[in-house]
């Protein structure tokens, strides 16, 4: 079983490791192939170049952590590999991770992420691609924690 604390605690720490793999890529948009020149990641070229490495990291670890606690407080991190499980958990992260992005977006908590890169998104594509960060961290934890705990 996995305790809250720990899962906070991972959360930060994978919202920081991918942001951290997103201003590599967007750092070196242009020189990335074709396929992956997605308009998102443009969009954080400015972000990235007003932050270090290690505030932009911090910042993703400290939303991702507030995100977790909400979304496990409306339902239970999938502590056994069921399906059906999964999959519900990672409809309500999704919903509210773009919901959350929606509240820092409109909150002023954030102007940097609010002047380049909600602002080139728009607020639909902001929500979505918001939604589509929190399951990207949240798949990454379902299998961290499935080969940690139940892999043996």
């Amino acid at each position: 079983m996995i305790e809250n604390c720990n899962l906070l605690v991972y959360t930060f720490i994978v919202t920081g490791i991918w942001d951290i793999v997103l201003r590599i890529l967007s750092i070196n948009y242009y020189k990335l192939p074709n396929i992956l020149q997605y308009d998102f990641i443009k969009y954080l070229i400015p972000y990235f170049k007003h932050h270090t490495i290690l505030s932009a990291a911090l910042i993703a670890g400290f939303i991702g952590a507030i995100t977790q606690i909400i979304i496990i407080n409306l339902i239970k991190f999938p502590d056994k590999f069921i399906f059906k499980n999964i999959i519900i958990f990672l409809i309500i992260s999704f919903i509210v991770s773009g919901l959350f992005g929606f509240i820092m977006k409109f909150s002023k908590l954030f102007p940097i992420l609010d002047k380049t890169y909600y602002k080139n998104l728009g607020t639909i594509r902001s929500i979505y691609h918001d939604g589509i960060s929190g399951l990207i961290v949240q798949i990454t934890l379902i299998l961290l924690f499935y080969n940690i705990y139940y892999i043996k």
